[in-house]
């Protein structure tokens, strides 16, 4: 199979997974109850997740619940009214993957988590709008979303952030190399790395309310916000892309 190919195939089941995902989540169900419908989509499609046992990742998907910021351990914890739900999924499809993610309120939710995920979403799609293959660094990327999401009075964060992928989940081979390119929130010091034709990554805003502070939990697994009131969303609609000639495709589609 193709390597561009490849990863569209890929791109179109995570999609597709995360679709169900966000049908099924409702008042009353679990994290757990997710992973279980993710695993059989997963042997459906005849793909493998490739969070799984990823550096000892225990389950198949990420499923991080309120103040929970990223790789969340999906359980049984029954999803509330106005619970933030961010769902994480990623698939090797024979050899090639994908990652995804997004963000949902359970039931009705306040205006503070609405305009949360709102400004979030927009976020992605303004950045997506102004990259350009063989210009646009990481650096720029960056800057935008940082000022984009700092206008809307909100804070990006910095110890997480999107990645290219391919050959591996946060990795590519690209001109017979293996490169590894870290998508920033904010704006880094120097240039950054140029965006390449050809290159496949993942954009991935991760948006807090407050401040930007995190905590690591003890498993060292689980990010959380420092102040359990405190509310973010990750990644809105979740995106991937590929950057092809003079065209940036979106790959990761989950608007409705």
């Amino acid at each position: 199979m193709e390597k561009i190919e490849g990863i569209k195939a890929a791109g179109k089941i995570v999609a597709n997974i995360l679709k169900q995902l966000k049908n099924a989540a409702k008042v009353g169900v679990s994290g757990r109850d997710l992973e279980n419908i993710a695993k059989n989509l997963m042997e459906e499609n005849k793909v493998q997740s490739s969070i799984f046992n990823y550096q000892g990742f225990p389950s198949y998907i990420c499923v991080s619940l309120n103040n929970e910021l990223t790789h969340g351990i999906p359980d049984d914890r029954p999803f509330q009214d106005g619970d933030l739900v961010s769902i994480d999924v990623a698939c090797n499809c024979q050899g090639y993957h994908a990652d995804a993610a997004l963000t949902l309120i359970i039931g009705d939710g306040d205006a503070k988590k609405k305009d949360l995920l709102r400004v979030t979403k927009n976020s992605l799609y303004y950045t997506i709008q102004s990259i350009q293959p063989n210009i646009t660094t990481t650096q720029d990327i960056g800057a935008t979303l940082e000022k984009f999401i700092r206008s809307r009075g909100y804070y990006p964060i910095k110890e997480y952030g999107g990645h290219i992928i391919g050959t591996s989940m946060h990795s590519d081979t690209y001109q017979d190399q293996e490169v590894k390119i870290f998508i920033p929130n904010y704006k880094t010091k120097g240039k950054g790395k140029v965006l390449r034709a050809g290159m496949f990554i993942c954009i991935e805003p991760l948006v807090q309310i407050s401040d930007a502070k995190v905590e690591l939990h003890e498993d060292k697994r689980v990010v959380s916000a420092t102040v359990t009131s405190r509310f973010r969303a990750n990644a809105g609609p979740g995106r991937k892309k590929i950057i092809e000639g003079d065209l940036v495709e979106i790959e990761i589609s989950l608007d409705d």
